[in-house]
């Protein structure tokens, strides 16, 4: 019998007949991810008597209203007896192979920035897996403060663009992305922009950038997420104008030496 403070969505998972996976656990550990809104279950390699999440005397494929993913243990070794939650580094793993490449890249970026694993654990892990969940760590950057600014790395490196993440400026501290030697781009998500103290902060940052020199571009989560052509176009073109780099006249004025 579950204990009254056993997890809902841990529950539910075993009584499919495995462990919370993927997205459920990734979403539960404040990784960032989309939430596709269904129950994600790790299941051995060769369960077929699988149960309605919320009846156990209901069989999964009679349950026409559940929402579960299943996902099949990787390995060929049994991983019962482990907690009816996957640690992070397995439920990232299985994200891989769920998710499209570069939300799976924001999800490893993300749990790496917050402490929960590290790219060497996860590099171990994908050895043994495939060319995918390898690409995946590969290109994941820990330093990334959020999602939506490894979304704007991921699509500055796919335009082979100069830059440089978590750049450190005197003065301004870590901007998110530094394209080339001047041109700052920063991404303001929903979450960590929308007190008013982050906001006078983010003010004072751009006026101390601005004296120095650099150009600032400051884009929210929609742009970067639904408008992200009118964004690319933007960027494109000042490089295109070699406005990113420093200039004989930006040099004669005391600007970029340091």
């Amino acid at each position: 019998m579950a204990l009254p403070s056993a997890d809902a969505e841990q529950m539910r998972a075993v009584r499919v007949g495995g462990h919370l996976s993927c997205i459920s656990v990734l979403n539960a550990s404040d990784v960032w991810c989309h939430d596709d809104g269904r129950l994600h279950v790790r299941v051995s390699r060769h369960a077929n008597h699988l149960a309605s999440p919320d009846d156990r005397r209901i069989s999964l494929a009679d349950d026409l209203s559940a929402r579960v993913v299943i996902h099949r243990d990787f390995w060929r070794r049994s991983l019962v007896g482990m907690p009816a939650s996957d640690p992070i580094d397995l439920a990232l793993m299985h994200g891989v192979a769920c998710q499209s490449r570069n939300d799976a890249i924001v999800a490893v970026d993300s749990a790496v920035n917050a402490g929960l694993t590290s790219i060497a654990r996860l590099a171990t892990l994908a050895q043994s897996l495939s060319t995918k969940h390898r690409e995946v760590v590969r290109l994941a950057d820990g330093s990334a403060q959020s999602g939506l600014e490894t979304m704007a790395r991921l699509r500055l490196h796919a335009l082979g663009i100069p830059y440089r993440a978590q750049a450190a400026i005197a003065g301004a501290g870590h901007v998110d992305l530094l394209v080339g030697e001047r041109l700052v781009v920063e991404v303001d998500g929903k979450r960590w922009h929308s007190g008013v103290e982050a906001f006078v902060e983010d003010r004072r940052r751009d006026l101390e950038l601005h004296e120095r020199g650099y150009s600032v571009l400051r884009f929210s989560y929609t742009q970067v997420m639904y408008q992200w052509s009118r964004v690319e176009t933007l960027i494109r073109a000042m490089v295109g104008r070699h406005e990113h780099l420093w200039s004989a006249r930006h040099r004669r004025a005391g600007l970029g030496c340091g």
